[in-house]
């Protein structure tokens, strides 16, 4: 039986669109694959020790190396940048030391 010839039989039209509109729905869940939000941003942590901050500062050294590159013309300013790429890199990389040995140590303190 095909629906024009269902919704036509049915008094509540209504009820017909809704009963409807669920079986579609259902349907499409189970055929398409959907990928939540959470879980993406799950997959992309793919080390336990790294933090929000962690990317902030990431974000904020590569911004400071791109200055520091595309400055061509004008040699103390891009001396200072250099100096401030690098000094900013330190810090970093201190941090991501500094993290993985918190991980660790938790990691050693549960088991």
């Amino acid at each position: 039986m095909n629906l024009s010839a269902i919704a036509s039989q049915e008094n509540n039209l209504e009820r017909f669109v809704e009963t409807f509109k669920e079986a579609l729905q259902s349907v499409c869940r189970k055929t398409f694959k959907t990928i939540s939000t959470e879980n993406k941003t799950k997959k992309n942590k793919s080390v336990p020790w790294w933090t929000d901050s962690l990317t902030i500062t990431r974000k904020g050294i590569n911004a400071l190396r791109r200055c520091y590159q595309r400055t061509r013309n004008n040699e103390e300013v891009r001396e200072s940048r250099k100096h401030k790429d690098f000094e900013e890199k330190k810090m970093y990389q201190y941090e991501i030391r500094k993290e993985k040995f918190k991980s660790r140590e938790e990691y050693c303190n549960v088991t």
